[in-house]
C-alpha cells in the first residue's frame, strides 16, 4: 500500500470511524462563538463520554465497484486496531500507545515510519479534541455560517499548527453534518471531506451510521456501519502487532 494511501486512510479512520460530536443545546453560545464543550451533552454528556474504555465498530466501505469490510477497535487512552478485507486481501493497521504497525496478508507486521506514526498516533487517541482541546494543542473559534444542502450550520474551525479541521454544526439539529481536514504529508498538501448521517444511539452515545467521504486526490466512498459497541472487553493482544504465521 503507497505511504499516501495509508495516510489518508488513517485520516479517514479518524474523520469518519470516531463518534461525531453532536452539539445540541446552546445556539447561543455557537453563534456568539464560546466554547462549545458543554454542547457535548448531546452524545450522552461529558461523564458518559469519558466514562467509556472501549468501542468496536463494523462498517462496509463502498468506492466504486469495490467493497471492502472493515472493523476497528479502540481502547484508552490511545488504543487502535483496523482490519480491512476486500479483494481477497486482509490489511491491519495497529497502534500499541507508541507505535504504529502496518500488517499485510502473512508477512510481518512493518513499523511505520515517523510522519506516518505520529498522524495515526493523533488518530488513536480515544477522545474527541473538543474534550480537552488545550491538552490537544488545538485552537477551537467559531467563522460564521456556512449552508449545507441548502441548510445553515455553524462553521466551527479547530487548527493546530498548519492542520486545520472544520465542522460544520446544523443550525436546526445541531448535529454536526460535515467535516473536512486539510494538511500536508510528505510535503504535499492535501485535503478530505466526510458527511454525516444518519445518528443513532450506541450504549448512550450518539454515533454516525452513514458517511461520505472524499479527497482532493479524487478518491471516494461511502461508509455504513453494520454493528456498533461501546464498553465490551477487548483483550489487550488485540493492539500488539501479530506474529507472522509460517
Amino acid at each position: 500500500m503507497p505511504r499516501k494511501s495509508l495516510v489518508l486512510s488513517a485520516l479517514a479512520l479518524g474523520l469518519t470511524f470516531t463518534p461525531t460530536v453532536a452539539t445540541a443545546g446552546e445556539g447561543a453560545a455557537c453563534t456568539q462563538g464560546q466554547p462549545t464543550l458543554q454542547n457535548l451533552k448531546a452524545l450522552g454528556g461529558r461523564e458518559r463520554l469519558q466514562a467509556a474504555k472501549t468501542f468496536q465498530l463494523t462498517a462496509v466501505l463502498r468506492e466504486g465497484d469495490q467493497v471492502t469490510t472493515m472493523t476497528l477497535r479502540r481502547a484508552r487512552p490511545n488504543l487502535l486496531r483496523t482490519e480491512t478485507d476486500g479483494n481477497g486481501t486482509h490489511v491491519s493497521k495497529v497502534f500499541d500507545g507508541r507505535q504504529g504497525w502496518l500488517e499485510e496478508g502473512a508477512a510481518a507486521p512493518r513499523r511505520l515510519d515517523a510522519e506516518t506514526n505520529a498522524i495515526v498516533a493523533d488518530t488513536a487517541t480515544f477522545d474527541d479534541a473538543l474534550l480537552d482541546p488545550k491538552a490537544r494543542g488545538v485552537t477551537v473559534t467559531m467563522d460564521g455560517v456556512e449552508a449545507v444542502d441548502g441548510a445553515p450550520a455553524f462553521k466551527r474551525v479547530l487548527t493546530r499548527g498548519a492542520d486545520t479541521e472544520v465542522r460544520l454544526i446544523d443550525q436546526k439539529t445541531f448535529l454536526e453534518v460535515s467535516r473536512s481536514y486539510a494538511g500536508t504529508y510528505q510535503g504535499k498538501a492535501f485535503r478530505k471531506t466526510v458527511a454525516f448521517f444518519d445518528y443513532r444511539p450506541v450504549d448512550g452515545i450518539l454515533v454516525s451510521h452513514r458517511a461520505r467521504y472524499a479527497s482532493d486526490d479524487g478518491e471516494q466512498g461511502e461508509k455504513t456501519v453494520q454493528s456498533a459497541r461501546y464498553d465490551a472487553p477487548i483483550d489487550a493482544a488485540t493492539f500488539k502487532p501479530t506474529a507472522p504465521r509460517s
